[in-house]
């Protein structure tokens, strides 16, 4: 009889210190949570008690907010390296600065990096080692990565220079089979960056694997889910929670385990206070940049909704005051911590939109715009996991749409209007979007304005001084 405690850390968006966070209910609530020196308490108290603790992060960890952007990274190498972790996979936006610049991060953390499906371009061959092998007591662990396998598909290209991804289904079961007949181990875990859906479809076709320890999708798993034998869990994001999975094992098996997400609050969790002070010095080189106050929000601004959010109702509308439209876009991004009443600074708008895309318009046929959204639904809602590619739901201002999730790829939309009137389909349409992500099939019409989104947003607040907005369902499900 063997125990082991696997302590998962995944999506951090590159939050260090404690922040708001959005709780379901009736109603949302917010409470003040996580940040790595409460992270790094936590863990280190774990690890004093008891030999058998893996801590791991699943990626998406060195790019989201101001200081991680604007050092490239850099600037949570010091901090992460005094966590405690054991092992991690890079997530899609761990790619933002390009590959050589993600190698080099990687290399000066003092734990391992793992990935078995991301190769050279040019050789074919892996450019991160494809698992590790931990030494327990009384057990023998094999940690397998599989990073985002669409990578070169939906992020900007110079994300995935020189690199080529696959969903790893080809290489998986020969990993699986040198941990088990080579190695020797005991529990061959899987720590993926590829989304809830992704995981529990993997777990059907690939035998072998103990527990996936899911990221990229911010899931908040309060009870563990069980594919074939296979346990899967993933901890919502940014730091906000740990996931704690307490296995027994014998005789070959897991016999038992249990399973607890944990709210890191800040009433309830104290903070490590050699990790806090690694932490001020990561970002004060960047505080006059991300303290100056821009104008006020009436209206919480969060992502907590598939359809529409106010965080992003609030950019788009950023969008269509800086430049006359029909119709402003923004990408349905995941991250990005909750932004209560009060005052906005730039440290929010860095969270907030951390690429700052440049704003461009096009032209489109409203018959094109329709395929687009049609295609941005079948990322979200396809019912084939691996062809689930996107975020949430393109964001908007000035669209009304009526949808069946359910419904076939391509055929979805039942009802779409824009500017209160119903959607035209040999009309030209005037769009406003920005970056690269979005409307990637009609790129060589795009015309960029020269102007990034947080300066467009600056100029937004310092016209209107306070942003107030209902969440008014322009986005339903029927």
């Amino acid at each position: 009889m063997a125990n082991l405690t696997i302590i998962q850390l995944n999506d951090t968006h590159g939050h260090m210190e404690s922040h708001w966070e959005g709780f379901y209910g009736k109603e949302i609530s917010y409470q003040m949570v996580g940040g790595f020196a409460r992270i790094a308490n936590y863990v280190k108290k774990k690890k004093d008690e008891n030999p058998n603790v893996l801590f791991i992060d699943n990626g998406d960890t060195l790019h989201g907010t101001g200081p991680a952007v604007l050092s490239k990274g850099e600037a949570l190498i010091p901090v992460l390296s005094n966590l405690m972790l054991d092992v991690w996979v890079p997530g899609n936006w761990d790619f933002a600065y390009g590959p050589i610049q993600l190698m080099k991060l990687a290399n000066r953390l003092p734990y391992p990096t793992v990935a078995c499906n991301v190769f050279d371009s040019i050789h074919g061959t892996p450019i991160f080692r494809p698992y590790i092998v931990k030494e327990m007591k009384g057990l023998k662990v094999g940690i397998i990565g599989l990073t985002y396998p669409f990578e070169d598909k939906t992020m900007p290209s110079s994300f995935s220079e020189g690199l080529h991804f696959t969903l790893g289904l080809d290489v998986l079961p020969k990993y699986i089979e040198q941990l088990r007949d080579r190695e020797k181990v005991n529990l061959v875990i899987l720590i993926e960056h590829i989304g809830l859906p992704l995981s529990q479809k993997l777990a059907t076709l690939v035998s072998g694997i103990d527990v996936i320890l899911s990221g990229h999708s911010h899931d908040r798993i309060k009870l563990p889910l069980k594919v074939n034998d296979t346990l899967i869990i993933q901890a919502g994001s940014h730091g906000s929670f740990l996931g704690q999975l307490d296995l027994e094992w014998n005789n070959g098996k897991i016999v038992d385990y249990t399973y607890q997400l944990i709210p890191l609050y800040k009433h309830q969790f104290e903070e490590d206070q050699q990790t806090k002070e690694l932490i001020e010095q990561a970002i004060q080189p960047y505080q006059k940049i991300l303290d100056p106050v821009l104008g006020k929000t009436l209206t919480p601004l969060h992502r907590m909704y598939l359809h529409q959010t106010s965080m992003d109702n609030f950019i788009t509308d950023s969008y269509m005051h800086y430049f006359e439209g029909d119709v402003s876009f923004s990408h349905g991004w995941r991250y990005g911590v909750p932004i209560l009443p009060g005052q906005i600074t730039m440290k929010d708008i860095w969270q907030m939109i951390p690429s700052n895309p440049e704003l461009f318009t096009i032209e489109a046929e409203g018959r094109k715009l329709l395929q687009i959204l049609e295609r941005n639904l079948t990322s979200v809602y396809a019912r084939d996991p691996f062809h689930q590619m996107g975020g949430y739901i393109l964001r908007s201002t000035e669209l009304f749409m009526a949808l069946k999730p359910y419904n076939s790829d391509g055929q979805r939309i039942e009802h779409i209007e824009i500017k209160g009137k119903p959607l035209q389909m040999d009309k030209i349409y005037k769009v406003i979007g920005a970056g690269k992500q979005d409307f990637r099939e009609l790129g060589d019409h795009k015309k960029f304005l020269g102007i990034k989104a947080h300066d467009v947003i600056k100029e937004f607040l310092r016209d209107i001084k306070e942003y107030q907005r209902e969440n008014n369902g322009l986005i339903v499900s029927i």
